[in-house]
């Protein structure tokens, strides 16, 4: 096959994938900006009257709808307050996993010490039952001590859940680093602290990022928990609050154009957060050793 036969068939597939990755956000976005009258023609067509409407019914402020704001007003006004309520699990829980997996990482990637494989283990361990099969014990246990529909109990549900993960995927990139780099730091008269935070550090930092952002998009994400935990309460993340909008959880009754909107804003603070990291994923920081003192 010739270089630019190659080539071609090359772009086609990423096309491809593109448009089979980019298509249903893309669907999302244009269906939000439409009339229910105008969805129910195909989403195939341009916007002869694009509106806001969507958007406003979403945080219930849409007050020239006063039969939709009837029917519809707690379900929608849900999706908001689930979108403040999901950023303040998702980000501590992010921050908390991220640190304490970097050291655990760090120390699993590159120490040998006795019983290291029977930690593994344990860690590995962790992600072998379904969350199903251990969503009793923990509603159980967080009912006695009072923390049912508080966001406490989904912080400590999803760090248990999501540190042993990225604990091993840490371990392996911090294995993948030049110990060249660590000893001559050493050499230098830095302590073991101050080479893990002014050298390896800065050297993970791609994987740290990395590690953050897959903390982060599954509290944002995750359903089962928020569902048990949160009881519907005021402390109720945003994906129960889009099945309460979705055609489905509403009996099919909230119109397709109002959930694309709410899944529309759902899908804003992963994109932030990904451009926020990307040039810290995209580049590899390598610190002069010798730069570097005690």
């Amino acid at each position: 096959m010739d270089y630019g036969r190659q080539k071609r068939l090359i772009i086609i597939a990423a096309i491809i994938v593109g448009i089979w990755t980019v298509g249903p956000f893309f669907w999302l976005l244009w269906a939000s900006f439409m009339q229910t009258s105008e969805l129910n023609q195909g989403i195939v067509k341009w916007l002869e009257d694009p509106t806001l409407q969507n958007y406003r019914r979403v945080f219930g402020l849409a007050g020239d709808d006063e039969g939709y704001d009837a029917i519809f007003g707690a379900q929608t006004r849900a999706v908001g307050i689930g979108f403040i309520n999901s950023l303040l699990v998702a980000v501590p829980t992010a921050v908390i996993a991220t640190a304490i997996a970097t050291l655990a990482g760090y120390a699993f990637g590159r120490f040998e010490f006795r019983g290291k494989t029977g930690f593994l283990f344990a860690l590995l361990l962790t992600r072998v039952l379904p969350p199903v099969a251990i969503l009793i014990p923990y509603f159980t246990l967080f009912r006695q001590v009072g923390l049912i529909g508080n966001p406490v109990s989904l912080i400590i549900t999803y760090l248990t859940a999501i540190i042993p993960l990225l604990a091993w995927v840490l371990m392996g990139y911090f294995a993948t680093l030049p110990l060249e780099v660590e000893r001559a730091a050493r050499l230098d008269g830095c302590s073991r602290l101050k080479v893990l935070w002014y050298v390896m550090l800065p050297m993970a930092a791609p994987g740290i990022s990395a590690a953050f952002i897959i903390a982060f998009l599954f509290a944002w994400n995750e359903l089962l928990f928020a569902i048990i935990l949160t009881g519907g309460g005021k402390w109720q993340t945003l994906s129960p609050a889009l099945i309460g909008v979705s055609p489905i959880g509403a009996l099919g009754l909230t119109p397709m154009v109002v959930f694309a909107a709410a899944s529309t804003l759902s899908i804003i603070p992963p994109v932030i957060m990904a451009l926020i990291f990307q040039r810290y994923i995209t580049r590899l920081n390598i610190v002069d050793p010798v730069t570097v003192r005690a």
